[in-house]
């Protein structure tokens, strides 16, 4: 567990410095899934490295309309809690504001 979140946190640092809210495309997403694919997902990587930097934060995927959606961050979800991530630090929440893409951000606890 603690594995991949420090290999996210390699990943994540050696991009530039992420807006607030990062973007998980349909595209990116199409491609067959598995834990070392989802951890290259830079996205994925930024918002866990958010997280990590932010003790009293809680990750939000914001989904498109739809049971498609829904469905997609579900799985994200699910994902990030295999790889470590606790499950009560994840929330999906309807509004991603595109069709065709999931927005991850790291946000305060309510």
């Amino acid at each position: 567990m603690r594995g991949f979140l420090g290999v996210l946190l390699g990943l994540a640092a050696a991009s530039a410095a992420a807006a607030p809210v990062r973007w998980l495309d349909a595209a990116a997403w199409a491609r067959p899934r598995d834990g070392a694919y989802v951890r290259t997902l830079a996205p994925v990587a930024e918002t866990v490295r958010a997280y990590l930097q932010a003790p009293h934060a809680r990750i939000v995927i914001r989904y498109p309309s739809g049971e498609e959606g829904i469905l997609w961050a579900e799985e994200l979800r699910a994902w990030l809690v295999a790889l470590g991530v606790p499950s009560a630090q994840v929330e999906t929440l309807p509004g991603s504001g595109r069709d065709d893409a999931l927005a991850l951000s790291v946000e305060p606890r309510p």
